[in-house]
């Protein structure tokens, strides 16, 4: 096999988070007084920007009032409501049993996706975990991306990077002749092309399998 390495995203990839994400800006957007924005527009802008920069992003020079009242929700309910997405487990062992080496980058902070793994049982599968807030800049800046690897990146096409954004195409981007396989079973990405395109999250190991 010629990938070693495959980094993952977290939100919307391995686990399906985004209903809770969703419902937290609408919480945030309501105690603002302010009109709720689609499902489908909070997953382009979580999945494009850094962590750092959604809310203001969105609530421009309110972004700590909004900070605040989305951080209340997601301390609250983050993990209530927390599911693996379909196949995710069965991936993530593929892989193991494949001798690939696993990374999460993720865009979410240390505490809540230290949280979720272990409400999923899945932090035993990852090397490393880099999380938004640990290092100056979050994913996609090449800072994170190359932290991941503690800045001794892997040779050359060695790296596959599964994700389901924009941020994730652009994560590979950071890697030599890395790909990215995108997770798009409702095909409703828009954005910078990635290398291959899934529907289900076991099609990853098949692509992962004939890139001898």
């Amino acid at each position: 096999m010629k990938r070693k390495y495959v980094v993952f995203d977290w939100d919307g990839t391995l686990a399906d988070t985004y209903p809770v994400i969703s419902a937290a800006y609408d919480y945030t957007f309501d105690k603002m007084g302010l009109l709720r924005i689609p499902y489908d527009e909070v997953k382009r802008i979580t999945s494009t920007l850094q962590n750092k920069d959604t809310l203001g992003y969105i609530f421009k020079e309110r972004k700590n009032e909004a900070a605040s009242y989305f951080y209340e929700y997601i301390e609250k309910c983050h993990t209530e409501r927390l599911t693996p997405m379909q196949s995710a487990e069965k991936l993530l062992e593929s892989c193991r049993k494949a001798g690939l080496k696993c990374y999460l980058l993720t865009n979410k902070k240390t505490k809540f996706i230290k949280e979720e793994l272990q409400k999923l049982g899945f932090a035993k599968y990852f090397d490393k975990v880099v999380a938004a807030g640990e290092y100056t800049e979050d994913k996609p800046h090449p800072i994170a991306c190359h932290a991941v690897f503690d800045n001794c990146l892997p040779k050359a096409g060695e790296i596959a990077v599964i994700g389901d954004g924009e941020a994730d195409v652009k994560t590979a981007a950071t890697y030599d002749k890395a790909i990215c396989i995108l997770y798009d079973p409702k095909h409703k990405y828009h954005g910078a092309e990635p290398d291959f395109k899934i529907d289900n999250l076991l099609e990853a190991i098949n692509i992962l399998e004939s890139e001898k």
